[in-house]
């Protein structure tokens, strides 16, 4: 549960196409020139949302075309001599896992997934 009213985000937020446009604009803009790349835990669950809203409702598409992305759970299986099973953020070891509180909120957990990334990043592995 993400804490967030549909109804009064229906009647106050923003239209899909301004939100999603702005997102591509914010995202491009901290690229400055780059390539964007989105890092997720796991990667399938906010990859299919994130394209789809990105190519169906922003003016520029998605900012990380079309495969520009990272699976964490997947770095972690690969450097822990893991399978996929085995590699859900349950089984993160202690030294991996995030200070934050995971509370389903997207900032949030976005910086908890930073952090983990980061602290995978280090990781020499198994």
């Amino acid at each position: 549960m993400n804490g967030l009213d549909r109804d009064r985000l229906v009647r106050e937020g923003d239209a899909p196409d301004l939100a999603m446009t702005a997102a591509s604009d914010w995202i491009r803009s901290l690229a400055d020139g780059g390539y964007p790349v989105l890092v997720a835990y796991p990667l399938s669950f906010d990859w299919s949302w994130l394209y789809w809203y990105f190519v169906r409702f922003s003016k520029h598409g998605s900012p990380f075309e079309h495969s520009r992305c990272f699976d964490v759970k997947t770095a972690f299986a690969v450097k822990g001599h893991r399978t996929i099973v085995d590699a859900g953020r349950s089984h993160l070891l202690p030294d991996l896992t995030s200070k934050r509180v995971h509370t389903h909120h997207a900032l949030d957990d976005a910086k908890e997934q930073a952090e983990i990334f980061a602290n995978l990043f280090e990781w020499a592995g198994a």
